[in-house]
Protein backbone atom coordinates (compact mmCIF):
# COMPACT_ATOMS: atom_id res chain seq x y z
CA UNK A 1 0.00 0.00 0.00
CA UNK A 2 1.05 3.20 -1.21
CA UNK A 3 1.19 6.44 0.95
CA UNK A 4 3.38 8.92 1.97
CA UNK A 5 4.40 10.35 5.36
CA UNK A 6 2.91 13.16 4.56
CA UNK A 7 -0.32 11.55 3.98
CA UNK A 8 0.18 9.63 7.42
CA UNK A 9 0.77 13.09 9.16
CA UNK A 10 -2.16 14.42 7.99
CA UNK A 11 -4.30 11.83 9.09
CA UNK A 12 -2.99 11.20 12.12
CA UNK A 13 -3.47 15.25 12.77
CA UNK A 14 -6.82 15.51 11.97
CA UNK A 15 -8.36 12.14 12.52
CA UNK A 16 -6.19 10.99 15.92
CA UNK A 17 -8.81 9.84 18.72
CA UNK A 18 -8.09 12.29 20.97
CA UNK A 19 -10.69 14.40 19.28
CA UNK A 20 -13.87 14.26 20.14
CA UNK A 21 -16.44 12.81 17.30
CA UNK A 22 -18.38 15.86 16.91
CA UNK A 23 -15.04 17.67 16.39
CA UNK A 24 -13.61 16.21 13.47
CA UNK A 25 -14.03 18.03 10.72
CA UNK A 26 -15.54 16.74 7.55
CA UNK A 27 -13.89 19.11 4.84
CA UNK A 28 -10.66 17.45 6.12
CA UNK A 29 -11.90 13.98 5.30
CA UNK A 30 -12.66 15.12 1.65
CA UNK A 31 -9.26 16.47 1.49
CA UNK A 32 -7.94 12.58 1.44
CA UNK A 33 -7.51 11.69 -2.40
CA UNK A 34 -6.84 7.71 -2.40
CA UNK A 35 -7.85 4.61 -1.67
CA UNK A 36 -4.35 3.57 0.74
CA UNK A 37 -5.46 6.69 2.82
CA UNK A 38 -9.06 5.73 3.37
CA UNK A 39 -7.41 2.50 4.26
CA UNK A 40 -5.29 3.91 6.39
CA UNK A 41 -7.59 6.04 8.55
CA UNK A 42 -10.07 2.91 8.62
CA UNK A 43 -8.03 0.35 10.25
CA UNK A 44 -6.63 3.12 12.10
CA UNK A 45 -9.31 4.13 13.58
CA UNK A 46 -10.65 3.50 17.35
CA UNK A 47 -14.16 2.72 17.25
CA UNK A 48 -14.79 3.81 21.13
CA UNK A 49 -14.81 7.22 19.18
CA UNK A 50 -17.66 6.57 17.11
CA UNK A 51 -17.94 5.27 13.55
CA UNK A 52 -18.96 9.25 11.63
CA UNK A 53 -15.97 9.00 10.39
CA UNK A 54 -16.26 5.13 8.92
CA UNK A 55 -19.54 6.31 7.85
CA UNK A 56 -17.60 8.52 5.42
CA UNK A 57 -15.41 6.30 4.25
CA UNK A 58 -17.95 3.72 3.43
CA UNK A 59 -19.99 6.38 1.54
CA UNK A 60 -16.74 7.24 -0.50
CA UNK A 61 -16.13 6.54 -3.93
CA UNK A 62 -12.62 6.20 -3.07
CA UNK A 63 -13.27 3.37 -0.70
CA UNK A 64 -11.71 0.01 -1.66
CA UNK A 65 -13.32 -3.12 -1.34
CA UNK A 66 -10.67 -4.28 0.70
CA UNK A 67 -11.01 -1.64 3.06
CA UNK A 68 -14.95 -1.90 3.00
CA UNK A 69 -14.54 -5.42 4.11
CA UNK A 70 -12.08 -4.94 6.26
CA UNK A 71 -14.67 -2.61 8.13
CA UNK A 72 -17.49 -5.24 7.86
CA UNK A 73 -15.96 -7.16 9.99
CA UNK A 74 -14.19 -4.98 12.64
CA UNK A 75 -18.04 -3.91 12.95
CA UNK A 76 -18.79 -7.87 14.19
CA UNK A 77 -21.91 -8.44 12.18
CA UNK A 78 -22.33 -10.99 14.12
CA UNK A 79 -24.04 -9.06 16.35
CA UNK A 80 -26.40 -8.27 14.42
CA UNK A 81 -27.73 -11.22 12.22
CA UNK A 82 -30.94 -11.47 14.22
CA UNK A 83 -32.13 -8.37 13.11
CA UNK A 84 -33.96 -7.27 10.10
CA UNK A 85 -32.59 -4.65 7.83
CA UNK A 86 -34.80 -2.34 8.61
CA UNK A 87 -34.91 -2.70 12.40
CA UNK A 88 -34.02 0.61 14.33
CA UNK A 89 -31.94 -0.47 17.44
CA UNK A 90 -32.49 1.94 20.54
CA UNK A 91 -28.77 1.67 21.28
CA UNK A 92 -27.75 4.49 19.82
CA UNK A 93 -23.92 3.57 18.76
CA UNK A 94 -25.12 0.23 18.43
CA UNK A 95 -27.65 1.26 15.85
CA UNK A 96 -24.52 3.63 13.48
CA UNK A 97 -22.59 0.37 13.64
CA UNK A 98 -25.79 -1.80 12.39
CA UNK A 99 -26.48 1.40 9.70
CA UNK A 100 -22.91 0.83 8.90
CA UNK A 101 -22.92 -2.55 7.96
CA UNK A 102 -25.86 -2.20 5.91
CA UNK A 103 -24.26 0.88 3.95
CA UNK A 104 -21.03 -1.96 3.19
CA UNK A 105 -23.50 -4.31 2.27
CA UNK A 106 -25.87 -2.18 -0.45
CA UNK A 107 -23.02 -0.99 -1.96
CA UNK A 108 -20.73 -4.38 -1.82
CA UNK A 109 -23.74 -5.52 -3.72
CA UNK A 110 -23.91 -2.83 -6.16
CA UNK A 111 -20.15 -3.16 -7.22
CA UNK A 112 -19.99 0.00 -5.48
CA UNK A 113 -16.48 -0.05 -4.08
CA UNK A 114 -13.26 0.43 -6.07
CA UNK A 115 -10.29 -3.04 -6.99
CA UNK A 116 -7.10 -1.75 -5.76
CA UNK A 117 -4.62 -3.01 -4.95
CA UNK A 118 -4.78 -3.08 -1.62
CA UNK A 119 -5.58 -6.89 -0.29
CA UNK A 120 -8.28 -8.30 2.32
CA UNK A 121 -6.87 -11.32 4.45
CA UNK A 122 -9.79 -12.77 6.27
CA UNK A 123 -8.11 -15.21 8.15
CA UNK A 124 -7.89 -13.04 11.12
CA UNK A 125 -11.19 -13.13 11.43
CA UNK A 126 -11.83 -16.74 10.92
CA UNK A 127 -8.98 -18.29 12.62
CA UNK A 128 -10.32 -17.73 16.49
CA UNK A 129 -13.78 -18.95 15.59
CA UNK A 130 -14.78 -21.02 18.86
CA UNK A 131 -15.59 -25.01 18.52
CA UNK A 132 -18.80 -24.91 19.91
CA UNK A 133 -20.73 -28.36 20.25
CA UNK A 134 -23.66 -29.22 19.24
CA UNK A 135 -25.93 -29.94 22.54
CA UNK A 136 -25.13 -26.09 23.52
CA UNK A 137 -27.45 -24.87 21.38
CA UNK A 138 -30.17 -26.89 22.43
CA UNK A 139 -33.10 -25.58 25.22
CA UNK A 140 -32.18 -26.74 28.73
CA UNK A 141 -34.60 -28.52 31.13
CA UNK A 142 -36.42 -27.43 34.57
CA UNK A 143 -38.88 -24.68 35.21
CA UNK A 144 -39.24 -21.72 32.64
CA UNK A 145 -37.46 -18.91 33.08
CA UNK A 146 -38.07 -15.05 32.60
CA UNK A 147 -37.08 -11.74 32.92
CA UNK A 148 -37.07 -9.19 35.64
CA UNK A 149 -35.04 -6.72 35.50
CA UNK A 150 -34.80 -3.80 33.18
CA UNK A 151 -31.84 -3.13 31.24
CA UNK A 152 -31.70 0.37 33.07
CA UNK A 153 -31.57 -0.99 36.24
CA UNK A 154 -28.25 -2.86 35.77
CA UNK A 155 -26.62 -0.64 33.49
CA UNK A 156 -24.54 1.46 36.25
CA UNK A 157 -24.02 -1.19 38.49
CA UNK A 158 -20.17 -1.37 39.85
CA UNK A 159 -18.24 -4.03 40.01
CA UNK A 160 -18.85 -4.24 43.86
CA UNK A 161 -22.99 -4.14 43.02
CA UNK A 162 -22.41 -6.98 40.98
CA UNK A 163 -20.56 -9.11 43.63
CA UNK A 164 -23.51 -7.80 46.00
CA UNK A 165 -26.43 -8.83 44.37
CA UNK A 166 -25.15 -11.67 43.07
CA UNK A 167 -23.75 -13.00 46.54
CA UNK A 168 -27.57 -12.11 47.37
CA UNK A 169 -29.62 -14.26 45.47
CA UNK A 170 -31.86 -16.49 46.55
CA UNK A 171 -33.20 -18.12 44.04
CA UNK A 172 -32.01 -19.77 40.90
CA UNK A 173 -34.37 -17.37 39.25
CA UNK A 174 -32.50 -14.46 40.84
CA UNK A 175 -29.04 -15.34 39.84
CA UNK A 176 -30.45 -16.07 36.26
CA UNK A 177 -32.00 -12.48 35.79
CA UNK A 178 -28.27 -11.14 36.95
CA UNK A 179 -26.62 -13.58 34.32
CA UNK A 180 -29.01 -12.29 31.69
CA UNK A 181 -27.25 -8.91 31.88
CA UNK A 182 -23.51 -9.70 32.39
CA UNK A 183 -20.76 -8.31 30.33
CA UNK A 184 -17.81 -9.04 32.14
CA UNK A 185 -15.85 -11.86 32.75
CA UNK A 186 -15.64 -11.30 36.52
CA UNK A 187 -19.41 -11.28 36.60
CA UNK A 188 -19.23 -14.81 35.09
CA UNK A 189 -17.01 -16.21 37.41
CA UNK A 190 -18.93 -14.85 40.37
CA UNK A 191 -22.29 -16.73 38.81
CA UNK A 192 -20.78 -19.61 37.99
CA UNK A 193 -19.36 -20.25 41.10
CA UNK A 194 -22.56 -19.38 43.32
CA UNK A 195 -24.17 -22.70 44.75
CA UNK A 196 -27.74 -21.96 43.16
CA UNK A 197 -25.81 -21.77 39.38
CA UNK A 198 -28.12 -24.44 37.52
CA UNK A 199 -27.13 -25.98 33.37
CA UNK A 200 -29.59 -22.92 32.28
CA UNK A 201 -27.55 -20.35 34.07
CA UNK A 202 -24.09 -21.41 32.89
CA UNK A 203 -25.69 -22.21 28.97
CA UNK A 204 -27.04 -18.51 29.65
CA UNK A 205 -23.39 -17.39 30.67
CA UNK A 206 -21.41 -19.57 28.25
CA UNK A 207 -23.31 -17.12 25.63
CA UNK A 208 -22.81 -14.19 27.29
CA UNK A 209 -19.47 -14.65 27.74
CA UNK A 210 -19.02 -15.99 23.42
CA UNK A 211 -20.64 -13.08 22.58
CA UNK A 212 -20.56 -9.86 25.38
CA UNK A 213 -16.75 -10.54 26.28
CA UNK A 214 -14.98 -12.11 23.01
CA UNK A 215 -11.80 -9.73 23.27
CA UNK A 216 -10.51 -11.08 26.70
CA UNK A 217 -7.69 -12.83 26.04
CA UNK A 218 -8.25 -15.84 28.60
CA UNK A 219 -11.89 -16.32 26.73
CA UNK A 220 -11.75 -19.41 25.84
CA UNK A 221 -10.48 -20.73 28.84
CA UNK A 222 -13.61 -19.91 30.60
CA UNK A 223 -15.81 -21.10 27.79
CA UNK A 224 -13.53 -24.55 27.99
CA UNK A 225 -14.48 -24.80 31.84
CA UNK A 226 -17.87 -24.64 31.08
CA UNK A 227 -18.46 -26.94 28.76
CA UNK A 228 -16.14 -29.01 30.88
CA UNK A 229 -18.70 -28.89 33.78
CA UNK A 230 -22.25 -29.40 31.73
CA UNK A 231 -20.50 -32.61 30.71
CA UNK A 232 -19.57 -33.87 34.00
CA UNK A 233 -22.96 -32.85 35.52
CA UNK A 234 -21.78 -29.81 38.17
CA UNK A 235 -25.06 -28.31 37.76
CA UNK A 236 -27.69 -29.36 38.42
CA UNK A 237 -31.23 -28.59 35.90
CA UNK A 238 -33.28 -26.41 37.34
CA UNK A 239 -34.39 -23.83 34.91
CA UNK A 240 -35.10 -23.77 31.30
CA UNK A 241 -33.13 -21.69 29.00
CA UNK A 242 -33.54 -21.90 25.43
CA UNK A 243 -30.40 -19.80 23.57
CA UNK A 244 -32.26 -19.87 20.13
CA UNK A 245 -35.29 -17.39 22.15
CA UNK A 246 -32.81 -15.23 23.60
CA UNK A 247 -32.40 -12.17 21.88
CA UNK A 248 -29.28 -11.11 23.22
CA UNK A 249 -27.81 -14.75 21.60
CA UNK A 250 -25.39 -15.40 18.97
CA UNK A 251 -27.25 -18.69 18.46
CA UNK A 252 -30.19 -16.92 15.77
CA UNK A 253 -27.63 -15.22 14.33
CA UNK A 254 -26.09 -16.03 10.35
CA UNK A 255 -22.80 -16.49 10.48
CA UNK A 256 -21.22 -15.38 7.12
CA UNK A 257 -21.55 -11.92 5.27
CA UNK A 258 -23.48 -13.76 2.37
CA UNK A 259 -25.77 -14.94 4.27
CA UNK A 260 -27.29 -11.33 5.00
CA UNK A 261 -31.14 -10.68 3.50
CA UNK A 262 -33.74 -8.64 3.49
CA UNK A 263 -36.78 -9.79 5.23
Amino acid sequence: MKISDKQIAFINTHFNEGIPENEVEESKFWELKTSEELHYLATGHNWDNGVKVLKWIVESPLCSEATALTLFWLAQPQDYQQYKLDTVLKDVYHNEVFTLLKTILQNYSNSFYQHSGIRFDPTPFCESTFPIPDWIYQKTNGEDSYIYYEADEVEDWLEVDWRNNVNRAESAIDLFNIAYFMNEPESATLILQHPLCDKGIAVLVFWRLYTECAVYSDNNEKLNAIISDIKNNVYAEVLSYDPTNDEKSITTRKRSFGRYQKH
